[in-house]
């Protein structure tokens, strides 16, 4: 039996089809007239194919080289298949910004199916196909735009959707996820290999290491969201002990960043912390130099204070 065969009926399982001849190169698989993207399962036992094409896309489900499952989906993206066979798929509509994220197992049944007024981004599921999630990309719906949709498969329920902390304003999504389903822990991996963890009940883990990867590796934008959210912290923190690591970064930003509006911050920051450690001298230099770059940095009233002081 040929592959076109199969993509005569709108879907159809094959326990019993002969292995059929296919080729995968890079992220692709072919077989007959048949080219599209693939996932091949951890374990190698499934591979997934799809392919968008004009609003007739198809998929495929491969079990060690058989045909498992085919069917229509008008437009297939990001698709990926857990080593017991469940699979996601994103049908990315023509109707603007709207998806649709489908969870379906091997036997062809929709576990879920997530309508979502954004386009939709990376995706993930864990290795055993238990969990899943689905990142929505920027829309003009409040309820979806920017949501981060984490989905418990077994019993069939969407868990939480929040706006993941890790994006930032810059809108930086994660390239893809990691689950480890024996801590419950949800891994988001963003550019260089920067990991975050999120509990499966959707609370941020790592937002100390977040700040720090912002201010020792980050790009200007995510470096001053992190020293806006330090400024914030030292109001609140008097334990001037839990910022000595933070000294030396700070000072390398400014020979990172040449704009005098971050640099301003950066002294300010600085001025704070030192000021919290009791040396008032330097705190004084840093603060004088901040309002030098920028006089609306926020530091007069206080440097005045330490000046009467000393």
């Amino acid at each position: 039996m040929g592959l076109v065969d199969f993509f005569k009926n709108k879907e159809k399982h094959s326990q019993k089809s002969p292995k059929l001849n296919y080729s995968i190169t890079g992220n692709f698989l072919s077989i007959g007239d048949f080219t599209g993207e693939c996932h091949q399962s951890p374990k190698g036992k499934f591979i997934l194919a799809w392919k968008d094409q004009n609003e007739k896309g198809k998929y495929i489900l491969l079990e060690r080289g058989k045909v498992k499952l085919q069917a229509k989906m008008k437009h297939p993206n990001n698709g990926m298949v857990s080593n017991s066979g469940v699979f996601i798929l994103s049908d990315l509509t023509s109707k603007g910004m709207y998806g649709v994220f489908h969870i379906i197992n091997s036997d062809g049944e929709t576990l879920i199916k997530q309508r979502c007024k954004a386009n939709l981004g990376h995706t993930g599921i864990s290795d055993d196909g238990r969990f899943a999630v689905c990142q929505a990309l920027e829309s003009t719906n409040k309820l979806d735009s920017c949501k981060l949709f984490f989905f418990d498969i077994k019993n069939r329920k969407l868990l939480w959707k929040k706006l993941p902390e890790t994006i930032g304003t810059e809108l930086n999504w994660a390239g893809n996820y990691r689950f480890d389903t024996k801590r419950k822990v949800l891994y988001l991996i963003h550019d260089k290999n920067r990991a975050y963890r999120y509990t499966f009940e959707g609370t941020f883990i790592d937002s100390k290491l977040y700040r720090n990867d912002r201010i020792n590796v980050g790009n200007d934008i995510e470096f001053l969201e992190a020293v806006n959210e330090l400024k914030v912290e030292l109001s609140e923190n008097t334990d001037p002990r839990e910022y000595d690591a933070l000294i030396t970064p700070l000072k390398k930003g400014l020979k990172r960043f040449s704009d005098k509006d971050t640099r301003s911050k950066i002294h300010r920051v600085l001025g704070e912390i030192l000021h919290l450690q009791e040396n008032d001298a330097e705190a004084i230099k840093h603060f004088e130099t901040a309002l030098k770059l920028n006089p609306r940095v926020g530091v007069k009233r206080t440097l005045e204070k330490l000046k009467k002081i000393d």
